[in-house]
């Protein structure tokens, strides 16, 4: 009766791998996720000027990215607390004539114009002004292609 033998070999590189594989793929998938995050932040930062929302920076400066401790979960947004008004919009209310005022005064106009301001706020609200949602389509289109960019030049030290 004609057998068929098989034998494998290499078991201890076999094993090397899979543990160069477990120690290293958290490390490339925490170095995407923070590139993705700090992507989020940048063009979050952009679309704030580009959408006029710059007066003092405060928002600007808001921005930030938090960091979980191994680096596989971030957050990105901003701790100011008008930042959602900002983003979403507001319906009619009359709003607080002192930053009216502040903003009229950083804008070259005069004080007397915070008053009709706030009367059409009152009738009409403010316009969304998104700058974090649409920072964070950006991203995310490159973010897969990021994470297997990562995972391509860790895997390419196994080859090597």
């Amino acid at each position: 009766m004609a057998g068929l033998k098989v034998q494998i070999t290499g078991g201890d590189k076999i094993a090397s791998n899979v543990a160069y594989l477990k120690r290293n793929f958290p490390e490339w998938l925490s170095a995407a996720v923070l590139e993705t995050a700090y992507e989020v932040r940048d063009g979050a930062q952009a679309n704030v000027k580009k959408e006029d929302a710059y007066d003092t920076g405060a928002l600007y400066d808001s921005i930030g990215v938090s960091i979980s401790p191994k680096g596989l979960s971030v957050a990105v947004g901003s701790t100011s607390k008008y930042a959602p008004f900002v983003e979403f919009g507001t319906r009619p209310h009359f709003p607080p004539l002192d930053p009216i005022r502040k903003w009229c005064a950083s804008r070259g106009l005069p004080e007397s114009a915070a008053f009709p301001i706030a009367k059409k706020i009152s009738e009409r609200g403010t316009p969304a002004r998104p700058f974090l949602y649409p920072a964070f389509k950006v991203a995310a289109r490159n973010h897969v292609r990021r994470i297997r960019q990562y995972v391509k030049d860790g895997l390419n030290g196994l080859l090597t």
